[in-house]
């Protein structure tokens, strides 16, 4: 599996990421420059645990983006790694 950011990668160009883990949560902005066009998820531990509810919420983000005028490709991403900077025990 692959780390966020290297998922992510795969979207760059066209689109930019920004991903900030804070109180047990992933916030990740997406923004297409071109348009411009901006989306924003929050992702909890258990959403990112799952893989298949993370390639969701982002294939979502970013037929967002494709709504505001973005040209990105609609595709599922590959599953990834656990973050860092999140505790993953249960609770």
């Amino acid at each position: 599996m692959a780390s966020i950011e290297d998922v992510l990668s795969t979207l760059d160009p066209p689109l930019k990421h920004e991903c900030v883990v804070d109180n047990g949560c992933l916030h990740l902005t997406l923004t297409d420059p071109a348009v411009p066009a901006t989306v924003e998820r929050s992702l909890d531990k258990a959403e990112l645990r799952d893989n298949v509810t993370f390639q969701v919420v982002l294939l979502y983000a970013v037929n967002e983006l494709r709504g505001l005028g973005s040209h990105v490709p609609l595709a599922v991403l590959p599953a990834i790694d656990p973050p860092d900077g999140l505790e993953w025990q249960v609770e």
